[in-house]
């Protein structure tokens, strides 16, 4: 029953989504007629290094159970790819899953990894959070930049939290993945280089967001741009999204954008002009992954032809 609840929702987002952008097509139009190649190149390119770092810290945290860190970059990629395109993050699966294809680390391991790796994430997003919040003052309302620092310092504090709940923490894994028996405690050895790849993750997000939205004409500054992002991508987070995160982006964008002055309708169509772009950068991003994978693959029947 639940996962007939979740198909139709997911539906429902997708739909909404495409009539919305019917409805705005005229403007649509006229922004992707205008976009700027070269900015989108940029944001591409850092949205790929951005999962370069991923698949560095998987690396990292993996150990000698992964071959190589194009492997590694790859796991990164299609998971990224995933995540994205499937809909309330059963996406996520697929790095345990690709974890396991391995054969050097079990599914029960690979969703660890996965649980230590989102914890990073969310830590790291209150942290750009708690900085957009003082970038854009007076911008926005005393109340709603205090309600913000709150949430990014909560976000930011929360790999303590959840380490400090315990047995808690390990009932919320089990919930969300299949009654697995987690070992918590290998979710919370902390690494600060591991840390510190997570803080270049997110400024490859951060930098592909700001080259994204200079591509489709959206007229903002730094400190905007950087409360727009701090606003819509721990929203991003949230496991209530359609296909292709139809609806949790317009939701997150449309919000921030009000928030900095902007009337609702141009909130809606930069939201969905931006969301087109995101997509082709994902879409992007499996080619890569799927090439890098053939290609390995190709090298290693070339290999077997010379024995």
């Amino acid at each position: 029953m639940r996962q007939k609840h979740v198909q139709v929702v997911s539906v429902f987002f997708l739909i909404l989504t495409f009539g919305l952008a019917f409805f705005k097509w005229n403007d649509l139009s006229i922004i992707y007629t205008k976009i700027g190649f070269g900015w989108a190149l940029l944001g591409f390119g850092c949205y790929l290094v951005n999962h370069v770092f991923r698949g560095i810290r998987l690396k990292m945290i993996v150990g000698q159970s992964m071959k190589s860190y194009k492997q590694a970059f790859c796991f990164s990629s299609f998971h990224g790819f995933f995540s994205y395109l499937l809909p309330f993050r059963t996406g996520d699966f697929s790095l345990p899953v690709l974890l396991k294809s391995a054969g050097k680390t079990d599914f029960k391991t690979g969703v660890g990894i996965l649980v230590k790796t989102r914890l990073m994430d969310f830590s790291m997003l209150g942290f750009f959070s708690i900085l957009g919040s003082f970038f854009i003052a007076g911008k926005i309302s005393p109340v709603i930049q205090i309600i913000w620092f709150v949430s990014g310092l909560l976000l930011m504090i929360s790999w303590i939290i959840f380490q400090k709940l315990g047995s808690f923490t390990t009932w919320i894994i089990k919930k969300k993945f299949l009654n697995l028996e987690i070992d918590i405690s290998a979710i919370f050895k902390l690494q600060w280089s591991e840390f510190f790849v997570t803080f270049l993750i997110w400024l490859g997000v951060y930098a592909s967001q700001y080259f994204m939205i200079k591509s489709i004409g959206l007229d903002l500054r730094l400190p905007e741009i950087i409360f727009l992002s701090a606003v819509q991508l721990p929203l991003q987070m949230l496991p209530v999204q359609g296909l292709a995160n139809s609806g949790n982006h317009e939701g997150g964008w449309i919000t921030s954008m009000v928030l900095l002055g902007f009337n609702t309708q141009d909130a809606l169509k930069f939201a969905l002009a931006s969301h087109g772009v995101l997509i082709a950068y994902v879409a992007l991003l499996g080619l890569v992954a799927v090439f890098m994978g053939y290609h390995k693959k190709l090298n290693h029947h070339k290999r077997g032809e010379i024995v």
